[in-house]
């Protein structure tokens, strides 16, 4: 579409005024006598629409970057730099075009055959360069870090309209509007995407064993009386309830379609633990789990009415911003399954995968008792210690129902597509917990309209525990790897159960 602006600079067509009237004139109508203008010009506006990104991908650079040069490094400034260096290379490409053209035509005239022929030359080269750029695709942010998984850097975002079905009234997480079934669909073909997997048993198997190789235990897969621990977000229940309300906590069907995948893949009752061990585990959840599998431990901090309580251990997290501790399940745990929800936070402006994880880190129910917050550097730590995401085996972010706040009621459908609001209805799963991050904050900030909190993702990525990566736009939704299978960073692959 730019790319015939340079016809029109080279003098061959040239219908419209210059300069600002140029712009006016393709982007409204006006009345051929007066000039007044009557209306907008529909077909001219996504001609310039790049123009018009471009320029505020740059201005929004030079506002945000030069007071503070470490914005550079902002989510926010990394997805808009294709938007910003496409935009430079257009201006630079035509400019140069514009110049060599205009510049060989006046020594042509005058009879330096020569130089009018370097200039010539020039014009073409930068043309090309034009065009080209004019007709590839946006790209996604620059990746940092390297890839993890069966399949490095692949997320999976399994999407079913069928699972999360609430309509605003009563409890989103009651089971009349989320049925357990589609749950279950769901989470199986997020492992069987992660793993090549057939079924649940064939998807774990190879999960564990991909884990089991970069973890000195090579060769083998799940072994008799190895703990997984399931680490769901309680966040909302600081004390014994029956429910709680429709303030966002974990969501029943997600926890009972976790267990339900790892029972049908061979995985004792009794070597499953699941929940929250600085909060309480109220009722709803409890009781979904319970009833389903009634050998599996239901852990929280007060162990009472069928649930079990944990000790801390100490020592095992070397953190200025925390404690030292975690919860003795988690220590003993071979592998950790991390199910964070998609939701915002009042400080930290998220509370993803790796804020979860606070949760084992031996703290008490009532947050203003734990004198101290995790910053930068223990969500940083907490996916790359050994105890705490080195142990994650997968991360599945429950993204049924994305909130805007951390206590607040999830939002009543989402207007982003393919959802058009409907609910988010989703699972965003991988075997990279950066990789994981960083889909779900594309998708909470588009959907919330925030942005921020993400530092901590390109440090873990720097630090070894995955790709930091971001989509070149919430249409088309294109990591990395989608763009160029060759590269490094994310593949999102999304399911349709």
């Amino acid at each position: 579409m730019l790319s015939k602006l340079a016809t029109k600079i080279s003098g061959k067509i040239n219908p419209f005024p210059t300069g600002g009237d140029m712009v006016f004139s393709n982007l409204f109508k006006r009345c051929p006598k007066t000039g007044k203008i009557l209306g907008i010009n529909k077909s001219a506006w996504p001609k310039w629409s790049l123009l018009f990104a471009g320029l505020a991908a740059c201005a929004w650079y030079l506002f945000r970057v030069i007071p503070k040069p470490s914005r550079a490094a902002y989510p926010c400034q990394r997805a808009a730099a294709p938007i910003r260096i496409g935009f430079l290379t257009y201006c630079v490409a035509l400019a140069g075009y514009a110049f060599s053209f205009t510049k060989a035509r006046s020594l042509l005239r005058n009879k330096k055959h020569v130089l009018a022929g370097l200039f010539f030359a020039a014009a073409i080269v930068s043309l090309f360069v034009f065009i080209a750029n004019d007709a590839h695709p946006a790209l996604a942010a620059n990746p940092v870090g390297t890839a993890k998984g069966i399949f490095p850097g692949r997320v999976a975002w399994v999407y079913n309209p069928n699972a999360a079905k609430w309509t605003g009234a009563g409890n989103y997480w009651d089971a009349a509007v989320n049925p357990q079934a589609e749950y279950n669909k769901s989470f199986t073909a997020g492992v069987a995407a992660l793993s090549g997997g057939k079924n649940d048993a064939d998807s774990w198997n190879k999960i564990f064993r991909w884990f089991n190789n970069a973890h000195g235990r090579a060769g083998t897969g799940y072994q008799a009386g190895d703990m997984i621990a399931i680490k769901i977000n309680q966040n909302n229940t600081a004390a014994p309830a029956a429910d709680h309300g429709n303030a966002m906590n974990a969501n029943p069907q997600t926890c009972v379609a976790v267990v339900a995948s790892l029972v049908n893949a061979g995985v004792p009752q009794a070597d499953i633990w699941i929940g929250d061990p600085s909060r309480a585990v109220t009722d709803n959840i409890f009781n979904a789990i319970h009833e389903a599998f009634p050998n599996v431990k239901v852990v929280d901090y007060f162990g009472n009415n069928g649930r079990v309580t944990t000790t801390n251990v100490d020592s095992v997290f070397p953190n200025n911003d925390v404690k030292n501790s975690e919860s003795a399940c988690f220590y003993n745990a071979r592998y950790i399954i991390c199910q964070p929800l998609l939701k915002g936070h009042v400080g930290g402006i998220i509370t993803f995968g790796s804020k979860n994880l606070y949760g084992i880190n031996g703290i008490l129910p009532n947050w203003q008792d734990n004198k101290k917050h995790p910053a930068n550097s223990a969500l940083t730590a907490y996916m790359t210690n050994a105890n705490f995401g080195g142990k994650v085996v997968l991360w599945c972010m429950d993204a049924m129902y994305p909130s805007p706040k951390l206590d607040d009621a999830p939002f009543n459908g989402v207007a982003l597509a393919p959802f058009n609001g409907k609910q988010m209805s989703s699972f965003i799963m991988s075997l990279d917990g950066v990789a994981e991050e960083c889909v779900s904050y594309d998708f909470w900030s588009t959907i919330s309209g925030q942005s921020g909190g993400t530092s901590y993702i390109n440090n873990a990525a720097d630090a070894g525990a995955g790709v930091a990566d971001h989509w070149n736009n919430s249409t088309a939704k294109q990591y990395a790897k989608n763009l160029d299978p060759n590269a490094n960073g994310i593949e999102l692959v999304t399911i349709r159960p």
